[in-house]
């Protein structure tokens, strides 16, 4: 299990993206110091008085003679205490790894292999398969022709392709972190490399100039029925799914082989699709959180704080998930509303994470109303009527009562799942994580979990295990 888990930490460090050791061990004792209780409140890589305060005092529990200044012999120590003596080296590292707080890989390390297994799966072939299969194509060079509303995917030359990419991607990824399998290691990099270093999607049309958006160039929803054809969402599948696949990557490949020269091409590759990004300004559901997750993991590869991004989050979360549990602009969309609901729900979920990785505490309210919101799923994806008092709104959709456009398996959706397990680790003792738990039962060593391709790894898998650790 040791090694298993010494893997997984390593993999975390990103490989290139640098920034100066002294904000890494800033950044990192922060977090450990919070994760031990000697609370300096949210992580900022600002080591001022009552972060100097509190490593003092770690010290002095410790009964070690050193000073109130972040070294690397203090942040071994502050692991060797927080994980235990079997990772006291691990090369913990807050670069790459921008959601998963300290006190879920604690549990994650502490599992078993077999509760890995079952949360994670075993033995990849189908999708080993499909990679293989995608190395003997020509690199996709562009996406061009959806529509506003984006029901024409099937005539959309390279959207379906692209689609299935991310997903076999992201199972490989868990198989890395998870089994330390390097033959997964070997052909994620390799199918990483080969569309890097035929500049694969780069000709899709660029909507932003500086981060602004060219809303004049790039138009949507001109027409009422959204069958205009809208640049923007172009520009936006492309700029999304190489988000997702820059998260993989950096969690969980970018330590392999770390001297090996496709890691500067693909990283080159993924720096083109990070500056086409719009940035983030305000607040808003889409897109990733509204463009504010790749920017905050470029601020960590930056060694800037995002203490203000993830507060702008937080509050954003605080006034439009409402006191009912529905949420703005989600729980409205018409015979879409429950799958805009699901996806509501994962980047609530994802980002509660992140802010908790930042060193906040979440409010009690806003955690009632998001409990709220997961019965809401549960209830309408088990009676779809029960969503038409939201629903009939039809923002941007259309109306039919009772009918939604929603799988009936929850074990078999590949997109946004991860937010099902980050619900059922937070909530352990909730209906709804009981109901969730139950629905989502599947194969053994066959979890649905084991990759999701909204986040370019099997994230779900890890609070899965944690859960049984």
């Amino acid at each position: 299990m040791y090694n298993l888990i010494l893997s997984f930490f390593i993999l975390l460090v990103s490989a290139l993206p640098s920034y100066s050791a002294e904000n890494k061990l800033s950044f990192e004792t922060q977090a450990l110091l919070n994760a031990l209780g000697y609370k300096v409140g949210v992580v900022d890589g600002a080591f001022g008085k009552k972060s100097k305060a509190a490593l003092s005092k770690f010290h002095l529990s410790q009964k070690v003679n050193s000073g109130p200044t972040p070294d690397e012999k203090s942040l071994i120590l502050l692991k060797k205490v927080y994980f235990g003596d079997s990772v006291n080296d691990l090369n913990l590292s807050w670069n790459g790894n921008f959601i998963v707080p300290l006190d879920v890989l604690r549990q994650f390390s502490s599992a078993n292999q077999v509760a890995i297994n079952k949360s994670c799966g075993l033995n990849p072939n189908y999708h080993r398969t499909k990679i293989n299969d995608e190395l003997a194509k020509n690199v996709p060079l562009k996406i061009t022709g959806f529509n506003s509303r984006m029901d024409n995917q099937a005539s959309v030359k390279n959207a379906d392709r692209l689609d299935l990419f991310v997903l076999n991607f992201s199972r490989l990824a868990t198989s890395v972190i998870s089994q330390r399998n390097e033959v997964d290691a070997e052909l994620a990099l390799k199918a990483l490399y080969y569309w890097a270093n035929g500049n694969a999607f780069l000709e899709t049309v660029q909507c932003t100039k500086s981060g602004i958006l060219d809303d004049k160039k790039c138009t949507e929803w001109t027409q009422p029925n959204g069958q205009d054809l809208s640049l923007i969402k172009d520009h936006g599948t492309v700029q999304m799914h190489m988000m997702h696949l820059s998260y993989g990557y950096y969690m969980t490949l970018s330590a392999y082989n770390k001297s090996d020269p496709r890691h500067l091409v693909i990283q080159k590759w993924f720096n083109s699709f990070f500056k086409r990004n719009k940035s983030p300004n305000k607040a808003y559901f889409g897109m990733d959180h509204g463009w504010f997750w790749p920017e905050i993991i470029q601020n960590q590869f930056q060694g800037k704080s995002s203490v203000k991004l993830v507060k702008k989050l937080l509050n954003q979360l605080d006034q439009e998930v409402f006191n009912d549990g529905s949420i703005k602009d989600r729980t409205t969309r018409g015979n879409k509303a429950l799958w805009y609901h699901h996806d509501g729900m994962k980047e609530i979920m994802i980002t509660l994470e992140i802010a908790r990785r930042h060193g906040f505490e979440i409010p009690k309210n806003l955690e009632k109303k998001i409990e709220k919101a997961g019965a809401i799923f549960i209830r309408a994806f088990q009676d779809h009527s029960y969503l038409n008092k939201w629903a009939k709104v039809a923002h941007n959709a259309i109306y039919v009562p009772g009918e939604q456009d929603f799988t009936d398996d929850l074990a078999n959706i590949p997109n946004g799942n991860s937010w099902f397990y980050i619900y059922a680790y937070r909530y352990p003792g909730s209906d709804v994580t009981r109901q969730l738990l139950k629905l989502l039962k599947t194969q053994p060593n066959n979890s649905p979990a084991s990759k999701d391709a909204m986040i370019g790894f099997g994230l779900g898998c890890i609070y899965s295990a944690a859960s049984e650790g």
